[in-house]
């Protein structure tokens, strides 16, 4: 099971941005969270202080998988299993493609959905996949550190900015009732989950270039820590630190 790690200046930019949220009202506060994942950017930004170098989509990927630890109360946390739960099943296929059980190794869905958007709409993975900005982002973001978020999920796995970010999009695509695979991907290459067309992987013959290529590879690794993500959760507490709660003390037959 993966858990996240987060250098200083992260952890800081999240403690900033969790501190401004709990000074509003609660019905406010409960408001955003309750809409955390299809909020506008400008309702993010309110709360947002210094972390201005992480996209939108980073941001709802950190909070989604708070609350899938637990970290908000159980009910937002239940909200949260739904919308990963929701989001593993619509990427069976992927799992699969990567995996190789269908697809002898080859990558058929996301390099459709790749070549698609290069010759149709290249304008709108520009500012987010192309042109080393967010592809370095996946790589120099780093390997995150060795301090774990709250929570006791074991580290298992080095999660990348580009994966939480990748994460917190296809997280977006569910929040906004988009049940497609291609939506899921489309928030990933984008960061918004709109539809294709029928039959737009016959649209594009040629073969692919290296750009492609590259940008195939990067959401094949994004995909995977996406998937890892969506199984996050809190670890078992160990019993002796259950019984030190006040409200599991007098527990029959477990703590007494």
């Amino acid at each position: 099971m993966p858990a996240l790690n987060l250098n200083a200046s992260e952890k800081q930019d999240i403690q900033n941005f969790v501190e401004s949220l709990q000074k509003v009202e609660q019905v406010e506060k409960d408001r955003f969270l309750a809409n955390f994942a299809g909020s506008s950017e400008a309702a993010w930004r309110r709360f947002i202080k210094g972390g201005y170098n992480h996209p939108i989509t980073w941001w709802i990927g950190i909070f989604q998988l708070q609350m899938q630890m637990g970290m908000w109360g159980h009910g937002h946390k239940g909200a949260a299993s739904i919308r990963a739960n929701e989001l593993w099943k619509i990427t069976q296929p992927l799992r699969d493609e990567i995996t190789g059980k269908i697809t002898d190794g080859k990558t058929p869905i996301l390099s459709d959905i790749v070549r698609y958007n290069f010759k149709y709409r290249k304008a709108d993975i520009a500012g987010r996949l192309l042109g080393g900005k967010f592809t370095n982002y996946a790589s120099t973001g780093g390997k995150l550190g060795n301090k774990n978020l709250p929570g006791s999920a074991k580290v298992t796995v080095a999660i990348t900015n580009f994966g939480i970010a990748s994460y917190g999009a296809g997280i977006k695509a569910i929040a906004e009732g988009h049940k497609s695979l291609d939506a899921v991907i489309q928030s990933v290459l984008t960061g918004r989950p709109d539809g294709l067309p029928p039959g737009y992987n016959k649209l594009v013959v040629s073969n692919m270039t290296s750009q492609e290529l590259e940008l195939v590879h990067t959401l094949e690794l994004g995909v995977a820590e996406v998937m890892e993500l969506s199984q996050v959760e809190p670890a078992p507490l160990p019993i002796k630190e259950f019984c030190a709660k006040p409200e599991n003390i007098n527990l029959k037959g477990i703590c007494r």
